[in-house]
């Protein structure tokens, strides 16, 4: 795929977020041990909003990402950085436009 090929980018994005959704819900059931309710409740973080990311149908931005990387006791990197052990590598790079 091509830099150039606007549509295969952001299919690749959209599979990335789902990917990295999933991989959050993974995080917080298995890490954190938490429900969604009471993870988005404790990272002051709306239920809706946590879902959405989780289900690949929002980004989060940086004060959303700052949260719940506090609801891990960890900084946004190691958030990031935990969330991509769980994705393919495959899905993980594309090209940015």
């Amino acid at each position: 795929m091509s830099s150039k090929n606007p549509a295969g980018t952001i299919n690749k994005e959209n599979l990335y977020l789902k990917e990295f959704g999933q991989s959050l819900k993974s995080l917080r059931i298995g890490y954190a041990q938490k429900s969604l309710r009471i993870f988005a409740y404790e990272t002051d973080v709306p239920c809706a909003t946590l879902s959405r990311i989780e289900n690949g149908l929002r980004i989060p931005n940086i004060i959303i990402l700052k949260r719940l990387a506090a609801g891990f006791d960890w900084t946004v990197e190691e958030l990031i950085a935990n969330i991509e052990k769980n994705i393919p590598e495959e899905i993980r790079t594309f090209d940015v436009l």
